[in-house]
């Protein structure tokens, strides 16, 4: 929601006094910081009226200096402030005088690596005085459905072409932080001519330790013992710890025990879409897997997941055996 009044703003030229901008997504934080002063300023960077400083270096002289003078080339004044912790200076200060600001005055505090920690009481007064005199901007990943639709985007402006279930395999393969996400889709729309395939993506892209995981129970599931130990190795050169890939294996297994018990309950796939939280590639190939393995196959390989589990969690365990031993049983079993 704060997003949306942010984007409002912007396209309004309708500035509040203060915006504090923070969230995991690092690529659209940035976008709409760039947003917002290209709102104010336009095109050009070093703006007179346009002051910008690191929390821990914004002296009060200089804050009050800056916020005190009038905008000399443009309507408003802008202090930018990027990184503030509550211990600075300038939060102590805003957090006193926040509801003195004058009308042609914008404070934009920019959090890179920083975050005002909420759980703490300086940290919550700190966001109502934010809130009640400007707005407290969380820009969080975004959804998977809207992820996919800007994926779809970025393709389409680089006159390629892709399709649901590719930008699926694209998610599922690759970190979905979005400024990696773009690195892939440029390195995809390089390398193909016109339709970027599911091939493509296994040559072009760079997986993720989770993708690496998938791609090992893919392997299991396919009963090709030399590539699940192929990908086993590669894992073991990333320094992926082995009791987390029990658990992925575990996890992958539970997913298509619960495909299967929801297939044969006979719910439709819009209904198990929303029952297992999964769409397109990745429900598909459940779906695939669990009508070829029988339900009585599948328990037995949640027990050996469940075994395996526990024995992995005794002091003594030689973890990189039990996940050998995992993966050879599930293997014959299948």
């Amino acid at each position: 929601m704060s997003l949306q009044i942010l984007k409002n703003d912007i396209e309004a030229h309708d500035f509040k006094k203060i915006y504090y901008m923070c969230g995991e997504e690092a690529y659209l934080k940035h976008y709409y910081y760039n947003e917002l002063r290209k709102s104010l300023y336009g095109e050009i960077f070093d703006h007179p009226d346009c002051m910008i400083r690191e929390g821990k270096e914004l002296t009060i002289s200089e804050l009050t200096d800056a916020i005190s003078s009038y905008p000399m080339m443009s309507e408003k004044k802008a202090v930018i402030i990027i990184d503030l912790k509550a211990s600075d200076a300038a939060s102590v200060w805003l957090s006193s005088h926040a509801k003195e600001l004058e009308d042609n005055i914008i404070i934009i505090i920019y959090q890179i690596s920083e975050s005002i920690d909420l759980k703490t009481t300086n940290g919550k007064q700190f966001k109502k005085i934010v809130s009640d005199n400007g707005l407290w901007v969380d820009i969080d990943p975004l959804d998977s459905q809207i992820l996919r639709k800007w994926v779809m985007q970025q393709v389409k402006k680089r006159n390629r072409i892709i399709d649901t279930d590719c930008v699926n395999y694209l998610l599922s393969q690759t970190s979905n932080d979005m400024y990696s996400l773009l690195n892939e889709v440029e390195k995809l729309c390089s390398y193909c001519e016109s339709v970027i395939t599911k091939e493509a993506i296994d040559i072009i892209t760079t997986k993720t330790i989770d993708a690496k995981t998938y791609e090992l129970t893919d392997a299991i599931f396919d009963k090709n013992r030399e590539k699940a130990f192929s990908v086993l190795k590669k894992l073991s050169e990333m320094r992926t710890n082995e009791v987390m890939i029990m658990a992925s294996i575990y996890s992958a297994v539970t997913t298509v025990y619960k495909t299967k018990l929801l297939s044969v309950s006979g719910l439709s796939t819009s209904e198990m879409e929303k029952e297992l939280g999964q769409k397109g590639f990745v429900l598909n190939k459940n779906i695939a897997r669990a009508n070829k393995i029988d339900r009585q196959c599948l328990e037995e390989m949640l027990r050996i997941c469940a075994e395996t589990d526990v024995s992995s969690k005794s002091t003594s365990a030689d973890s990189e055996a039990l996940l050998a031993e995992l993966v050879s049983s599930l293997i014959i079993l299948i």
